[in-house]
């Protein structure tokens, strides 16, 4: 839940029990009878519940950042000028998480290959930058044969 949306919501339900407040105050001096009856004792008990509620929310909330405030403490030294975003390090922590997973994900694939190779992990693939290889050996003479032969027959057809 967004910390923003609850204190707005909490506000406006403090606004709602001041308006109920009000209302039950002005039709409880105003009616004739001496007992105001059992919906407005009703709603007294509502509003008494309601700002207990209200005042553990806000201690809750007051707690949390709080606890927020020393996190940020502890990892930027210096909460102060975190202030306008005081929720700021969810977002690095969990930006963190994401790549600590990926990083996970990756080196699980990579052991599962290596356990599908089988035995053939065990011998190694690498080749030396200047190692040559065989296969580009016989490419490179079998195409200069054809560059010399082709150089050959482009002569003769020329000459004649």
């Amino acid at each position: 839940m967004d910390s923003d949306v609850l204190s707005g919501d909490v506000t406006k339900l403090e606004t709602g029990l001041d308006k109920l407040r009000s209302f039950i105050k002005t039709e409880t001096t105003t009616t004739t009878t001496s007992t105001p009856g059992k919906f407005f004792d009703s709603m007294k008990a509502f509003l008494k519940d309601a700002e207990e509620e209200i005042r553990k929310v806000k201690g809750e909330e007051r707690k949390a950042m709080s606890m927020v405030k020393e996190v940020t403490e502890y990892f930027h030294g210096d909460a102060a000028k975190e202030e306008a975003h005081p929720l700021r390090i969810f977002m690095v922590v969990r930006d963190f998480l994401g790549v600590l997973d990926n990083v996970c994900k990756q080196v699980r694939t990579m052991q599962e290959m290596s356990t599908t190779m089988g035995s053939a992990s065990a011998r190694s693939f690498r080749i030396s930058a200047t190692a040559s290889l065989p296969v580009l050996h016989r490419y490179k003479a079998r195409r200069e044969e054809e560059d010399t032969s082709s150089d050959d027959e482009h002569s003769s057809n020329s000459s004649t």
